[in-house]
């Protein structure tokens, strides 16, 4: 095992638990659409975000995009388990566990399979899902610090 990591989690909101004011945005290849403006900021932060009609909203190359499913830096299909890591210091398709009592946990493998700008050294970024538990999730992933490779 291997100590001294930064464990965070990423989440994809979902634009039904919000209810503020709509903010437009231009979507590429859709045109302009409205939005609740938290979620619009809570998508810039996890990448993607599903939308009340159904499809994912994500944010990279400095424009929106519409996608049927969220996606990681590379253009796969997100999955919970899959996780954001350095490629300097943890190559893709690398699977490793956290030592934890915490349910999320218990007999969890992850596989390195995304990267994110500010994922550096030893960071390591944990998808949990969709929606208000998935963000609850992240919360409980956040703060551990030792990983275990397989």
């Amino acid at each position: 095992c291997s100590p001294n990591w930064k464990v965070t989690g990423y989440y994809t909101p979902v634009e039904t638990d919000y209810q503020g004011t709509k903010q437009t945005i231009d979507v590429a290849d859709s045109g302009s659409q409205n939005f609740d403006s938290k979620f619009i900021k809570d998508v810039r932060m996890e990448g993607w975000g599903k939308t009340r009609h159904g499809w994912y909203l994500g944010f990279y190359g400095q424009r929106w995009h519409k996608s049927e499913h969220p996606k990681d830096a590379y253009g796969r299909d997100l999955i919970v388990g899959v996780a954001a890591a350095d490629p300097k210091r943890l190559s893709t398709g690398k699977q490793f566990y956290i030592k934890s009592e915490k349910q999320f946990f218990k007999e969890q493998y992850f596989v390195v399979r995304d990267v994110g700008q500010k994922i550096k050294n030893k960071h390591i970024d944990i998808y949990t899902g969709e929606g208000t538990q998935a963000k609850y999730e992240t919360w409980n992933v956040t703060g551990h610090n030792t990983i275990c490779m397989l």
